[in-house]
């Protein structure tokens, strides 16, 4: 099958919800071949994901580097957004910080502080992701359909530093850490920034890039509430119904 073939199939499984399967993705540059035409199949893009960048996590996946991946614009939503139980196989989320960016990032090597003058502001942000029930540790099949995600929810800054962590879910607190990101959220910005400008892709300004898990996955179900805050820059919630 070729790159948009193969697309036209993920992108019917991940309409119908279909359990996630995986296919003959022979390498790291087809995966991302058919992510980029699943993209064009679904787009358009609002932002950006990392994935897989605590070093651990890479030998699970048999990938030798974080992933990236796209989120939808539609699929961006406010805080306090309400999500639908039944709009999911397998709903969960991820407690992350976002970086939003005020500028289009030039398409030349970053690192941090070259990416820091485009962002506009850092702001906690859940992830929503569909693993459609999937069972898969292929790297590659993963990447290629867009690594789970089904958008990300916003939060509201109220400043600009990064203090203790707290995420909580229903009565359950799953994170109550001075540092819990995987990484500083500007390298990883400046990390998808190089991945996409190698593919021909620029990060632009409104978009929103997600920086990295600061938990393991979360399960959620209906009637269930979710926040995260980080003192000193804001806070994100949503209700599942």
């Amino acid at each position: 099958m070729t790159p948009m073939s193969l697309a036209v199939q993920i992108a019917k499984d991940r309409a119908d919800r279909t359990d996630f399967a995986d296919y003959d993705i022979p390498d790291i540059q087809t995966a991302y071949a058919v992510q980029d035409a699943l993209t064009a199949l679904e787009g358009p893009v609002g932002g950006y994901k990392i994935a897989w960048n605590r070093p651990e996590l890479l030998s699970g996946f048999g990938v030798e580097a974080p992933a990236g991946a796209r989120v939808l614009k539609r699929s961006i939503l406010p805080d306090g957004a309400v999500l639908s139980a039944q709009d999911h196989s397998t709903l969960m989320l991820e407690p992350e910080i976002a970086a939003v960016l005020a500028e289009d990032i030039p398409m030349v090597a970053q690192d941090a502080d070259s990416v820091a003058r485009h962002v506009g502001y850092l702001v906690p942000a859940f992830e929503v992701l569909d693993r459609r029930r999937a069972a898969s540790r292929d790297g590659l099949n993963i990447i290629a359909q867009g690594v789970f995600n089904a958008g990300l929810v916003l939060g509201t800054p109220s400043g600009d530093q990064i203090g203790a962590t707290h995420v909580r879910i229903g009565d359950t607190v799953h994170c109550d850490s001075a540092n819990a990101a995987p990484e500083p959220p500007l390298d990883a910005l400046a990390y998808l920034a190089n991945l996409y400008a190698a593919r021909g892709v620029q990060l632009r300004q409104g978009d929103v890039i997600l920086c990295g898990a600061h938990t393991p996955l979360l399960p959620v179900a209906a009637g269930d509430d979710a926040r995260m805050a980080v003192t000193g820059l804001g806070e994100v919630t949503l209700r599942v119904e």
